[in-house]
């Protein structure tokens, strides 16, 4: 075998490795994307069902709860892209939802009855001018 044959096989080798690689990747990513997406829908609509049941009752109180301990949830979870804040902040819609999230906090305090809980829900708003949702 001539080395240009060699270096022709060894190139295809390659790329065909690339290419498997690649697909299996965005295979098993896609996947666990859709996975991971399903499973979030079903817990909204969970608990849209379960919010909607408790307003069509009178319970009112009770489903005001409910939306206050998601949005608590919701706000600890963006807290976790803190490391990088300025990936927050260059995303308008991302801030304006954070600055919706704080005027309402500051309209509406809420104590969720865990000290934790309030300090890491409150802790995203740094983000907007620094100060906290008045947890």
């Amino acid at each position: 075998m001539s080395r240009r044959t060699s270096v022709i096989l060894a190139v295809a080798a390659f790329l065909v490795g690339l290419f498997t690689g690649g697909w299996s990747v965005a295979t098993y990513y896609g996947r666990y994307t859709d996975r991971l997406t399903i499973n979030m829908l079903d817990a909204n609509a969970t608990v849209t069902v379960a919010i909607l049941n408790r307003l069509r009752a009178g319970y009112t109180t009770n489903a005001v709860e409910i939306l206050e301990t998601g949005l608590d949830g919701d706000l600890i979870c963006l807290g976790g892209f803190l490391v990088h804040p300025g990936e927050l902040k260059r995303d308008p819609l991302t801030m304006e939802a954070i600055q919706m999230v704080r005027d309402y906090r500051l309209r509406f305090p809420h104590k969720s009855g865990s000290p934790t809980v309030d300090v890491a829900a409150s802790k995203v708003f740094v983000v907007t001018d620094g100060t906290n949702g008045n947890h």
